[in-house]
């Protein structure tokens, strides 16, 4: 079993198999390992090794290797499904209250609790109220605050948060050898987002995002041909509308800072010329906007998203309109 990126292996350190809690919940933002922990720490407390680690040879840890081990619940959304079901909670309740096969440790394991339902999220509740023996809760979020507080008070917190720089780029430098600094500067120092923008063409996407807003705020043209475009291509959606957000931040720090904004440099034109010549309450004004519309499609949502693209993409442009860049 593969050993923890420097930057998780920290928050294993605190760990003990002697003292562990029945609820931790790992949260911090999209890309940074949350699930890669979750499924370390499931498998060293489920390994017959006294310490909190995987030894890959007993009959726990080959089990896990072979994916069939039967105190492990891994709870995701079902295909097809908007939330996690309060059926499969049940489903759950009527496991985990028995022995444990092994007669040792059980595991219930939730990547992305806010996906769950709200009756979901409730079955939980009383199941966290009055855990089984032996049986340990490891849960993830990439938005703490949507999780409900009782589920967060009886948990123990631990925040992950980014590696530096250096970290992110000895763990690329593993795979790759080109684009690795502007990778990690895109993706803000999230490892796992910096690896999907190399194996998407970073400067492909990066160059084809760039002209894309630039047309958007000189002109507005091709405002719906641009927002059919972004919506065919799902995977990459979330990460431009944060990409539209850092341009906001970063017009807005050239508006406060002047010459020593520290920015991205290859959106610097751009947001430099925002900064100096766009009112700073129509910038704030827009970067609310366009994080309640990331956030929107983050998660799972009914609305056309083409139309709430469209409709954000007239506001850049009536509100930063300058023909002249």
């Amino acid at each position: 079993m593969h050993n923890l990126p420097t930057w998780l292996a920290k928050y294993t350190a605190s760990l003990s198999k002697e003292n562990l809690h029945h609820a931790y919940l790992f949260y911090g933002r999209e890309g940074l390992g949350k699930k890669d922990l979750l499924t370390y720490v499931s498998n060293t407390i489920l390994c017959e090794s006294s310490n909190l680690i995987s030894c890959s040879q007993c009959k726990n840890c080959k089990l896990i290797l072979s994916n069939t081990h039967p105190d492990l619940h891994v709870i995701l959304k079902e295909e097809g499904k908007k939330n996690i079901s309060i059926s499969q909670i049940i489903n759950l309740r009527e496991k985990i209250y028995e022995s444990a096969f092994l007669g040792k440790n059980k595991i219930i394991s939730i990547p992305n609790i806010e996906s769950m339902s709200r009756d979901a999220s409730d079955a939980i509740l009383k199941i966290l109220e009055e855990p089984p023996k032996d049986t340990f809760f490891l849960m993830s979020s990439n938005f703490i605050h949507q999780i409900p507080s009782t589920i967060r008070s009886r948990s123990i917190e631990i925040e992950i948060t980014a590696p530096s720089f250096n970290e992110c780029r000895e763990w690329l430098s593993e795979s790759y050898s080109e684009n690795i600094d502007l990778a990690i500067e895109l993706s803000n120092n999230r490892p796992l987002i910096a690896k999907n923008l190399m194996d998407l063409n970073i400067l492909e996407l990066r160059s084809t995002f760039i002209k894309d807003i630039s047309g958007i705020i000189k002109s507005g043209k091709h405002i719906v041909n641009i927002s059919e475009q972004w919506c065919k291509e799902l995977e990459t959606l979330p990460l431009k509308l944060e990409w539209m957000s850092y341009i906001l931040i970063d017009a807005i720090k050239h508006e406060s800072a002047n010459e020593h904004a520290d920015v991205l440099s290859d959106s610097e034109n751009i947001t430099r010329y925002l900064g100096e010549n766009s009112d700073i309450f129509n910038l704030h004004e827009l970067l609310n906007k366009t994080n309640e519309i990331w956030n929107l499609f983050s998660g799972d949502t009914n609305l056309r998203k083409e139309y709430q693209l469209q409709s954000l993409f007239v506001a850049w442009e009536s509100e930063l309109g300058i023909s002249s860049l």
